[in-house]
């Protein structure tokens, strides 16, 4: 009898905590919707990150090496020196690196990827200034370009460089 009692004790509170309110707790999406309205950087080794550079890692899969016009083989790596993420945005700096030795990439003055269909994706940039001076940051011209091309863009991820 009393192994029946505690069965039933623990039925009922299974149920519950099944009958619980939705509000009681919050899903792992609202979670998520709640913060995207917030400039960040997503910590290393977190889901968002690494999602942000899976979007990035196939595009350069895609992309053809310009030493040899093949495709990359080795395995992509990242060196993330700058990331910042806001409404479905993001803004990486990051030095990519193959498996294999002989395969090299060509310099990038950043990165711009969309949150779209749950995937994110590399975006094509507006031609950019080039300055002559070395600095990697767009410039306030490069910044309003980019702006016309997404509307929607989420700016302060975009960290422009201040002329003199």
């Amino acid at each position: 009898m009393k192994c029946i009692t505690r069965v039933l004790i623990g039925f009922g509170c299974l149920c519950a905590g099944a009958l619980a309110p939705a509000t009681a707790v919050a899903s792992p999406t609202k979670q998520i919707e709640a913060i995207t309205d917030k400039l960040r950087t997503p910590a290393e080794g977190s889901a968002e990150r690494e999602a942000i550079l899976d979007g990035l890692r196939r595009h350069w899969q895609a992309s053809r090496n310009p030493d040899d016009g093949k495709t990359y083989q080795g395995r992509i790596t990242f060196h993330v020196g700058y990331l910042k993420v806001h409404n479905g945005w993001a803004w990486v700096y990051a030095d990519l690196r193959s498996s294999l030795p002989k395969e090299r990439f060509p310099e990038n003055s950043g990165f711009l990827l969309q949150l779209k269909a749950r995937r994110w994706e590399v975006m094509k940039m507006p031609p950019m200034d080039d300055n002559g001076d070395g600095a990697f940051k767009p410039s306030p011209g490069d910044l309003e370009g980019i702006r016309k091309m997404y509307p929607s863009i989420a700016t302060d991820i975009i960290p422009v460089e201040k002329r003199r």
